[in-house]
């Protein structure tokens, strides 16, 4: 070992040296955050600027969709058709982040009960945290930034990524193996609060802990099986039970 390696080697963070033995992704809307109605606005703003159509996301059931998949289908329900849709979307989408950036300025959303807490203690105990989901890239950075929570997650797969959603778990995955050299072993988590989310973990193959934060009850997300469910993220002991079972008793 020459010295130059030898210094970069003493220098380097436990991160940078692949100690991370936990993956833990959260969904953002309803998850972490209350509904943001500066999203939706700039998902007017693009429909009408981008396609000249006067409409807005609360035509469909969107919760848990991709910021894509939303586009598509409320222009779809609008009559166009997605040969006429897709090459526009990157122009949409590209809208949509101005609007939005635009719109944050003067937002109230907040973090809900106990997701400050907890992303605390993950991060005290060397958790890789990460974002999946369906918000564009700059749009989720910019609603983490608000609240001050962005540097917490080193990872992550966005709707501008990809528009099915387990797709965003897997490029999230991969983007931890590849910056942090984490090692994949039944060992990832993700935090969720739609059907959509529990789907897309089990697809993914990782384990899906639900959470009754937006409108669906304990029972409404028990018949999509997840692995765990929780009221919200304010027990902060029993999630770290989950996340860490050996530490139970």
């Amino acid at each position: 070992m020459n010295k130059q390696t030898f210094l970069s080697n003493l220098l380097a963070t436990p991160r940078e040296t692949g100690v991370y033995q936990k993956l833990v992704l959260f969904d953002i809307d309803g998850t972490l955050i209350t509904g943001t109605v500066e999203h939706e606005e700039a998902f007017s703003d693009a429909f009408r600027t981008v396609y000249g159509v006067n409409t807005n996301v609360s035509i469909i059931n969107h919760l848990g969709m991709t910021d894509q998949e939303v586009i598509i289908k409320v222009l779809k329900k609008n009559g166009l058709a997605e040969s006429e849709i897709k090459p526009k979307i990157g122009e949409c989408m590209d809208v949509m982040v101005k609007s939005f950036q635009k719109l944050i300025k003067g937002s109230s959303f907040k973090p809900l009960r106990g997701a400050r807490k907890l992303l605390r203690e993950l991060s005290e105990r060397d958790v890789l945290m990460g974002l999946a989901t369906g918000n564009l890239e700059e749009i989720a950075r910019g609603k983490m930034r608000k609240l001050g929570l962005n540097d917490y997650f080193k990872v992550g797969g966005f709707g501008s990524d990809d528009i099915h959603r387990a797709n965003l778990i897997r490029l999230a995955i991969k983007r931890a193996e590849k910056k942090f050299n984490f090692k994949p072993d039944n060992n990832i988590f993700l935090f969720g609060d739609t059907p959509r989310d529990i789907n897309a973990a089990k697809e993914a193959g990782v384990k899906i802990i639900g959470v009754t934060t937006r409108i669906y009850s304990k029972e409404d997300l028990l018949k999509w099986d997840p692995d765990y469910i929780l009221e919200d993220l304010s027990n902060t002991d029993e999630i770290l039970t989950i996340i860490f079972p050996k530490a139970a008793g």
